[in-house]
């Protein structure tokens, strides 16, 4: 894990990309968020840190993943797919990126982070993701996690929808 006193900048992540080092890139990608968010300290997002995104950085982290990997990854594509596949329903957003470990009806358990597929050969919208999986400990368990993240829990549709909606906001921008 990249640790939180890392100076990483656009142009890390733009490197880490273009050498499709996706797992790294998506770990950068995320510390960026943090600290736009001012929640290095904490090491996660919340639904109020999420609002505050700053747009601009939002735009640019999109356009490095989406040049990056021809249209296969990025904010915006995660965001078609909330909207025109999954028709806003988390649920169905999740098991199209391929987020879902498995299906007991009613409920769905997510993979582990390092489960996740670090390839091209992942499902459109699957990454970034780390800052969907990186929970603080109590809400891990919360949502049937243990402890260590999203990993084997439940889904989270207030985080989902918030990221989505901070998207939408910012794509008016």
């Amino acid at each position: 894990m990249i640790q939180a006193a890392s100076p990483w900048t656009t142009d890390d992540l733009k490197m880490m990309l273009q050498q499709e080092e996706w797992q790294a890139a998506d770990q950068v990608t995320f510390w960026l968020m943090l600290q736009a968010a001012n929640r290095l300290s904490e090491g996660w997002l919340d639904v109020n840190a999420i609002a505050t995104l700053p747009c601009p950085l939002l735009h640019e982290l999109d356009y490095l993943w989406i040049e990056a990997s021809q249209g296969q990854f990025g904010f915006s594509q995660q965001r078609d797919i909330y909207i025109q596949e999954a028709q806003y329903e988390a649920f169905q957003f999740s098991q199209q990126v391929g987020w879902i470990l498995f299906q007991v009806k009613p409920v769905a358990f997510f993979k582990f982070y390092d489960f996740l597929n670090f390839s091209l050969s992942a499902p459109p919208g699957h990454l970034p993701a780390l800052w969907y999986w990186k929970l603080n400990w109590a809400t891990s368990w919360l949502t049937g996690g243990f402890g260590t993240g999203r990993g084997a829990g439940f889904g989270d549709t207030r985080m989902l929808d918030a990221m989505m909606l901070r998207l939408d906001r910012c794509s008016l921008i």
